[in-house]
Order: C-alpha cells, then sequence, then structure tokens
C-alpha cells in the first residue's frame, strides 16, 4: 500500500466520513492518509486544486505532487484491491456513467446532510450547480410519487382512519409540491432552490424511514395502534428536521414557516382523517 498518497475528505459531510472510512476499514488506505479538510497542512492545501477539492475528493501523491480527483480517486483506491473494478470503471460508458452520478451526489451532499463546516474552518462546500440540483430534485420527487404506490397499498390502506384512494393520495401529494413551488417564489432565486433542494429531501427522509415499516408490516401485519404511534414519532421527527434545514439555509420568513406548517397539517388531515 503506498503510504505517501494521502485522501483529503469533508470531515463536515456525513457521507464523506463514512465512504472514505470505509477505505480504512478494509485496508485500501492508512487511517493517517486519511486527513480531513480541516485538518490538512497549508503544503497540501497549495498543492492541489482547491476549487475542483471541493467538489470532487482529491488524492494527493506527496512525492510526486500529482493529484487524482472524484471517481478517479474512488477507482484508483479500490482497484488497489479489484483491479477489475479499475478496469470496468476506466471502459469510456461506464466511466461517464460514474462520473455524472458522482457528481449528482457530490454537488447535492450539503442538501443531503444539511451540516456546515465549523467555525473558522475551512470551508469545502461544492460549488452550486443549478443542473445537478435540478436533476437530484426531479429523481427524488419521481422516486417519492413511485413509491407512494406501495405505501398506500402495503400500509396505509390497513389503517382505519385511511380512506383515500391511490389518486386522491397522489393528487394531495403534488398539491403539497405545488404549493411548495408557490411558497419558494416568496424567496430569492438561489434561496427559492436551496428551500425546494430542503424540503424535497425532508419528504425523501420521510419516505425512505416508511419503507422498513412498511416491509414489516407485510410481514407480520402491526397493530394499527403502532403504526399510528410510528407516524406520529415519524412527523415529529421531521417537523424538527424542517426547523434544522430552515436555519441552514438561512430561511427565517415567518411566513414561509407558517406556510408550511399549516400545509403539513391540512395534508396530514387529509389523508387521515
Amino acid at each position: 500500500m503506498d503510504t505517501s498518497r494521502v485522501l483529503l475528505y469533508d470531515d463536515y459531510c456525513p457521507l464523506c466520513s463514512w465512504y472514505s472510512g470505509l477505505f480504512v476499514k478494509f485496508g485500501l488506505l492508512n487511517a493517517e492518509n486519511r486527513i480531513p479538510f480541516s485538518k490538512a497542512d497549508i503544503e497540501i492545501l497549495t498543492s492541489i486544486d482547491i476549487e475542483r477539492g471541493r467538489d470532487e475528493i482529491p488524492f494527493f501523491n506527496r512525492e510526486t505532487g500529482a493529484t487524482l480527483y472524484g471517481i478517479d480517486t474512488l477507482l484508483e483506491i479500490i482497484g488497489q484491491k479489484a483491479h477489475f473494478v479499475k478496469s470496468i470503471g476506466n471502459f469510456r460508458p461506464v466511466k461517464w456513467f460514474l462520473q455524472r452520478s458522482y457528481k449528482l451526489i457530490s454537488y447535492n451532499r450539503k442538501v443531503i446532510v444539511a451540516k456546515k463546516c465549523g467555525s473558522g474552518r475551512f470551508d469545502c462546500s461544492p460549488a452550486f450547480n443549478i443542473f445537478y440540483r435540478m436533476v437530484f430534485m426531479m429523481i427524488s420527487l419521481l422516486f417519492n410519487s413511485m413509491m407512494l404506490w406501495p405505501l398506500h397499498v402495503s400500509l396505509f390502506s390497513h389503517l382505519s382512519i385511511y380512506h383515500l384512494t391511490f389518486i386522491q393520495l397522489q393528487v394531495a401529494h403534488l398539491s403539497f409540491v405545488a404549493i411548495n413551488c408557490i411558497i419558494a417564489s416568496l424567496l430569492s432565486n438561489r434561496q427559492s432552490i436551496e428551500y425546494l433542494g430542503q424540503v424535497n429531501m425532508l419528504a425523501l427522509i420521510a419516505i425512505l424511514l416508511l419503507i422498513p415499516l412498511m416491509i414489516v408490516n407485510n410481514l407480520i401485519n402491526i397493530n394499527q395502534f403502532i403504526i399510528v404511534a410510528c407516524l406520529f414519532f415519524l412527523t415529529v421527527f421531521i417537523t424538527k428536521e424542517y426547523f434544522r434545514r430552515m436555519k441552514y439555509a438561512n430561511i427565517f420568513l415567518r411566513i414561509v414557516i407558517a406556510a408550511n406548517l399549516i400545509c403539513l397539517a391540512v395534508f396530514l388531515i387529509y389523508v387521515f382523517h
């Protein structure tokens, strides 16, 4: 294993910390060669392309001064033990797909985790990319809309307080989306995109957290009281997460927060009545 190369990662991004930690765990990288941006020395920071390094994780070679970025970094590290991965990953159509997928996650990682760098720390937040932000939101919206069907059939329909058809549920969902778009129009252009990204992520989190409950209910037919209790605690969690994310996005307009909470209440009352 080459100990002269250093992997720099965003330690204020749980996703970056997690997958770069896996490299150490599985022996692909020495622990001392995995360095967070917040603790990197000036020699390293002045030797790499900082702007590119914010968007694509850098892998710096102290001996040669060369640096790999993004998907090239991942293929180089994984390819140390799985040579076929590097070979397949460098096949042009595969690499094209991997690069786009990597950028989709990287450019949106701060929306996904909603966590700022610490005070006085080097800010390695990725650049704002409107294309990848819109793609991320459209994929999330499509996934959320598609997941309403299994949730309707496997979970909600088992509740005595739920009386909607799937079409009615989908219309309620899309109405909620439309209202959020109207709310976003009250904000500046950059803030409106940030706001939509955060509420989109909240919806995605809610859907993902409901999937295990849906699976377990299919297996053992959970008591209604337990399902309702889970939905209640999920609502509390999402509401708390909403305020955290609005604070992260610097969106403090009372009309926005009030409109969101009212819409959420109306949505829940309409769906579960």
